[in-house]
C-alpha cells in the first residue's frame, strides 16, 4: 500500500538559511531562532497599533458615578453609546485607541461633555495575569474643566499590546 504523500526531512542549520537568504523561495520571509529551533515570520510584519477595547466597559469614577459604555472599534477608531444614573445618555461616543491608551469624548444629554483619557499603559491589577492589564485614567468635563475625577474599568481585563 502506498501512502498518499511522503515527506523528506533533513537537518538544516539556521545560520545556513540566513546566509543563503537570497536563495529562499520567499525572500519576504525571515528565519529567527526560538525555543523550538526556528520560526518563519514575515520580515516586516506590523504588529497591532492598538489594543482591543470594543464591547462593554463599566467605568467606575472616583466621584461616585458609574458610566456604562458600549464601544465598537475599527483599528484605532472607537465609537458607541453610554449612559449613567439611569437617564443620562450619549448616543455618539467618539474616540481613539493608540497603543494601550484610550481617549474618548462622551457628550452627555445633561449638558456635560466628558473627556476620558486612560493612562499610557495598562496597569497590573489584583486579577490580571501575565500579558493582561486593567485600564485606569482621568476624566473632566470639557465645559467645566475644574470638575475632574479618576476612573477605572471594572469587571474586565485587557490584553497588553506586546501580547497581541
Amino acid at each position: 500500500m502506498t501512502e498518499p504523500f511522503s515527506r523528506a526531512e533533513r537537518w538544516v542549520r539556521i545560520e545556513d538559511l540566513v546566509r543563503q537568504g537570497e536563495m529562499l523561495s520567499q525572500p519576504d520571509l525571515v528565519v529567527r531562532q526560538d525555543n523550538g529551533g526556528g520560526d518563519i515570520a514575515p520580515a516586516d510584519a506590523p504588529g497591532p497599533k492598538a489594543i482591543r477595547v470594543d464591547g462593554y466597559l463599566k467605568i467606575v469614577q472616583s466621584n461616585g458615578y458609574i458610566a456604562h459604555v458600549t464601544l465598537h472599534q475599527d483599528g484605532q477608531q472607537v465609537w458607541g453609546t453610554a449612559n449613567h444614573s439611569g437617564n443620562v445618555r450619549c448616543d455618539n461616543v467618539t474616540g481613539t485607541v493608540v497603543g494601550e491608551q484610550l481617549s474618548m469624548t462622551i457628550a452627555w444629554n445633561n449638558g456635560t461633555r466628558g473627556i476620558y483619557t486612560s493612562r499610557l499603559h495598562l496597569e497590573d491589577g489584583p486579577f490580571t495575569t501575565f500579558g493582561q492589564g486593567i485600564m485606569r485614567g482621568d476624566t473632566y468635563d470639557e465645559l467645566h474643566p475644574d470638575v475632574r475625577a479618576t476612573w477605572e474599568v471594572h469587571d474586565r481585563v485587557f490584553t497588553r499590546l506586546d501580547h497581541m
